[in-house]
């Protein structure tokens, strides 16, 4: 009822049929901002926004506003005509430690690099109130943005998205945003082209692991679940590569350092860990960057969730793309008998309830993606080398 009353009076539906006149421009193609500057997962979440804009309007080019430490990612994301990186301006937790000064330079340098560009709309998959003032005083003239927000009179154009109450997919909930635009929000898995190193991170057969997350934005599966399970690995034969950032290294190695045929690697940047996870038989990880970073190169996968609904793997799952596997099957998370909303940490009496996900469940998870695993190789044909023929012997 609201955006049908804002869109009466201010002239919503007017600024609707010019965009999308715009978008019909073929001399001068048109250029869309896509505002998802916070965290890896939620970055690749959004990509299928992207896939879908250029499945419509072929002729479109599409840009990118994301965090600065994602810039390595447009090596192999073809579909992303161009990246602005913000420097830790915009959101409130990039902003800590930062002077004023600093601040006020970084946002004046990305203003006026976003206005260069001259943008004709910029869709905000996660606004926050200075990315909405950054992007209006860049003077982009249609911006989508949500309606359920303080700062909504930021935006010319409004999508409400109910997004806590709802059971959908945040991937599903992001392409929702493109019915505000009256464009189908059909999904398609993005497009991945990895680039060839000249040194591969990983050769043979391997498991890669992910233990430790952070961030803090949800429960863990606790280090020595995954110790447990690095270890029942490497008694069965199979190689392991944890990996990390430089901060996690003496953590993992005082948990991972002594269990044979375990490798740990905190050196790699983000292209190589994708190329990594990209040749591994399987990937663990927490409800991370890195576990969507395993779905969008198409590995096989298991992720640990909490049983929370606001963190659940039904709203966070992974991008599919092997629509024969259940969730329950290699998403897992807790089944207790209460009825969570939002995680009181160590005020509920089951903390930390991923603990009770078993390392046994985890290791059989891999089973369900042994016939993904058989479908992903493709057998090697020899050729097959034609014998000369006989030279026929002339008739005299």
């Amino acid at each position: 009822m609201w955006l049908k009353l804002l869109a009466y009076f201010s002239g919503y539906r007017r600024r609707l049929v010019r965009l999308r006149r715009v978008f019909l421009r073929k001399v001068i193609p048109p250029k869309i901002l896509i505002v998802r500057n916070d965290g890896m997962g939620d970055f690749i979440l959004t990509l299928p926004i992207v896939s879908a804009i250029k499945a419509q309007l072929p002729h479109a080019r599409v840009y990118v506003l994301a965090a600065r430490s994602l810039h390595s990612m447009a090596s192999f994301l073809p579909e992303i005509d161009g990246w602005i990186l913000d420097p830790g301006c915009l959101l409130k937790r990039h902003r800590k430690g930062k002077s004023k000064l600093q601040l006020e330079t970084e946002y004046t340098n990305l203003m006026r690099e976003i206005s260069a560009y001259r943008f004709d709309l910029a869709v905000f998959s996660y606004a926050e109130k200075t990315s909405a003032e950054l992007i209006q005083a860049a003077g982009i003239p249609y911006r989508l943005g949500p309606l359920r927000r303080s700062f909504f009179h930021r935006f010319n154009l409004w999508y409400y998205i109910p997004r806590r109450k709802s059971l959908q997919a945040e991937f599903q909930l992001n392409l929702k945003i493109l019915r505000s635009l009256r464009l189908v929000n059909m999904f398609r898995f993005p497009r991945v082209e990895l680039p060839q190193l000249a040194s591969a991170p990983g050769k043979g057969r391997y498991f890669v692991m992910h233990p430790y997350k952070r961030s803090g934005t949800a429960l863990v599966w606790p280090l020595e679940n995954f110790q447990a399970l690095a270890r029942q690995l490497s008694s069965a034969g199979t190689r392991v590569i944890v990996i990390g950032d430089r901060d996690d290294s003496e953590t993992l190695h005082s948990y991972f350092g002594s269990i044979p045929s375990v490798e740990i690697r905190c050196d790699l940047n983000l292209v190589q860990t994708a190329v990594l996870i990209a040749g591994a038989q399987h990937f663990f990880g927490n409800s991370s960057g890195p576990l969507h970073l395993a779905a969008l190169v198409q590995t096989p996968h298991t992720g640990f969730y909490p049983q929370n609904k606001t963190a659940s793997p039904r709203r966070w799952r992974t991008l599919p793309f092997d629509e024969r596997l259940r969730l329950s099957q290699y998403l897992l998370s807790t089944s207790l008998p209460v009825a969570c909303v939002e995680c009181k940490l160590q005020r509920c009496e089951f903390y930390p309830c991923t603990r009770e996900i078993s390392v046994e469940t985890a290791a059989n998870s891999v089973a369900f993606w042994k016939p993904k695993i058989q479908a992903r190789k493709a057998p090697i044909h020899k050729k097959k080398h034609k014998k000369a023929p006989k030279k026929k012997a002339k008739r005299k």
